[in-house]
């Protein structure tokens, strides 16, 4: 039991204990590298996309013949709006603030600016996890439900590369089956329509368990077979676990260990959730050319209430309201993650 403090007593201020969750950005930082900001609220964005057309054979009586060009196609987005905000009242600037010592003697004016830089950095914090979830919602389903307080659409992209093995002697979990064999097909799948080599397979916790204990992979890792494949898990920065390599497709597998809150499915009972699906596996190009698009946000100058619109990744605000007076800090952001060609990944359910 935590006994009174007295404040006649003697004491030291011990370490702060913060038990925060880490921010990890495995799929933003890995696929999504590209970032472009915009002054406009919504994206066009041109795609084009070839094909293996090889050079016709002609007469040299007759010469050259025209090849068609081309064409292309334009989407138009609307990076969706996320917009989280903190409130600070008299309370929080009267009061210590965790940490402080009793005796500190910081006045109001000094909490104030150490609770707004604490703010900022928390508000950042959560922005970057809705970053990491979309991409993530991407990848796994090939759109981005837009769920929120006056807003429910989803963002599609048009995705198809997937298959959900049904026959249960081809699942994984059964001995029959072969993973081998079916990450190839769809690795191929991918060469032939996307143009890439995957070269990353990103598994969720239950195909993970099923891969690693299947009979044929452990044959497939027997000593003379070293130079197909070979299993050694370790952990990454990141959240990251390595689980092997298929060298003879040259595929990285790995197993991404990472969870959102999901506060608005059943606001009475939050849940945190996997950011990947757990019966789900991904294979990705690490020279995939994705991007994260940022549109315009639009603020209000106070006091003259005029708007002004401002382009960046982050946008902070602050404003003041009386009775009773507080002070709000806002950070918005509108990101919206672009995969420029849908048949560059393939996402399968084994289990």
């Amino acid at each position: 039991m935590a006994n009174e403090v007295s404040i006649y007593e003697p004491r030291t201020m011990g370490r702060v204990i913060e038990k925060l969750p880490p921010v990890r950005t495995f799929f933003k930082s890995t696929f999504f590298r590209h970032e472009e900001t915009f002054v406009t609220e919504s994206v066009d964005v041109d795609f084009r996309k070839g094909s293996r057309k090889v050079a016709p054979y002609v007469s040299r009586l007759i010469g050259g013949k025209v090849v068609p060009n081309t064409g292309y196609i334009t989407k138009t987005y609307t990076p969706p709006l996320v917009a989280p905000e903190k409130v600070t009242t008299i309370d929080d600037l009267l009061k210590r603030r965790i940490g402080e010592n009793m005796y500190s003697g910081k006045t109001p004016a000094q909490r104030a600016v150490e609770k707004m830089a604490q703010d900022f950095i928390e508000l950042r914090e959560q922005i970057t996890r809705r970053e990491e979830l979309m991409c993530a919602q991407t990848i796994f389903t090939g759109s981005i439900p837009i769920i929120g307080d006056g807003v429910n659409e989803v963002i599609t992209f048009g995705f198809s590369n997937t298959e959900t093995i049904t026959t249960a002697a081809k699942k994984w979990t059964n001995e029959a089956s072969n993973p081998i064999e079916d990450l190839k097909r769809w690795h191929e799948t991918v060469q032939k329509k996307g143009f890439l080599n995957c070269d990353i397979c990103v598994m969720g916790k239950t195909v993970a368990a099923a891969f690693v204990n299947h009979p044929k992979v452990k044959e497939l890792l027997d000593v003379k077979n070293y130079n197909l494949a070979v299993i050694q898990p370790r952990q990454l920065p990141n959240g990251v676990t390595y689980i092997g390599t298929i060298h003879e497709i040259g595929l990285d597998i790995y197993k991404y260990n990472e969870w959102y809150l999901d506060d608005w499915t059943n606001p009475e009972k939050p849940e945190d959730k996997p950011l990947v699906p757990e019966n789900q596996l991904a294979l990705l190009s690490s020279n995939t050319d994705w991007s994260m698009y940022y549109g315009a946000i639009t603020l209000i100058d106070e006091p003259n209430g005029n708007f002004r619109t401002v382009e960046g990744k982050l946008v902070p605000d602050t404003w003041t309201k009386r009775k009773p007076a507080r002070r709000f800090l806002n950070i918005s952001s509108a990101p919206l993650c672009v995969p420029h060609d849908v048949d560059s990944w393939f996402v399968a359910q084994p289990v």
